[in-house]
């Protein structure tokens, strides 16, 4: 609600989540990204700012990295640049039963999914095909490739994100040209699910800098 107040937000569900129908083979983040661009082009917003947590991140990023969209600014949430251990120098995996959530995390996800597709959709599809998710079908980028990055960018991270740790996020932001970080202390993973009102804060800040 902080940010509707100062833009149209545009949040769409990704394929195969919500109340979308079909995804890509094994949620190919690059064909995700694909379909979120021609998707922003028919919105007329593909210079808009934008902003993603998590795999949302990852498909920000794509969507620069491949000239898929020119954003005006670039926030990322709880994201990582690569899930190649090679790429990113840390070698964790993305584990859903290794999420720190409260014990009706999942149930509480699963009723975003179910109702609009059947129960049990959210645990036989989506936690599924996110579990069997591999560098090329996620994300791969090399810090190299951020380097070229050259809009305003904002790092919001957990420092104590449980799947991508604080240095993933620091190397990011040391990377590219025009990048600040907020480490948020004590905080986990995904962020925005768990202080949106943290996030929507350091977000509205950002924005203002960069009308």
């Amino acid at each position: 609600d902080t940010l509707r107040v100062h833009w149209r937000i545009l949040l769409p569900d990704l394929p195969g989540h919500g109340q979308s129908i079909g995804h890509p083979a094994g949620f190919n983040h690059r064909h995700i990204a694909r379909q979120l661009a021609a998707w922003l082009e028919a919105e007329q917003a593909s210079q808009a700012h934008l902003a993603g947590c998590s795999s949302g991140g990852m498909l920000a990023q794509l969507l620069v990295a491949e000239g898929l969209m020119q954003p005006r600014t670039l926030t990322l949430v709880s994201t990582t640049h690569s899930t190649n251990p090679a790429t990113s120098g840390h070698a964790g995996q993305l584990e859903p039963a290794d999420f720190k959530a409260a014990p009706n995390w999942m149930e509480a996800t699963a009723r975003l999914h179910d109702p609009y597709h059947y129960e049990g959709y959210y645990e036989d599809v989506i936690l599924a095909g996110f579990r069997r998710l591999r560098p090329e079908t996620a994300i791969d980028l090399s810090l190299t490739a951020l380097a070229s990055f050259a809009m305003p960018t904002c790092i919001i991270h957990g420092a104590a994100d449980e799947f991508f740790p604080p240095a993933v996020a620091q190397r990011m932001a040391a990377t590219m040209p025009d990048a600040e970080l907020h480490l948020i202390p004590r905080q986990s993973h995904a962020l925005l699910f768990r202080q949106p009102w943290r996030v929507a804060q350091i977000m509205v800040e950002f924005l203002d800098k960069h009308q």
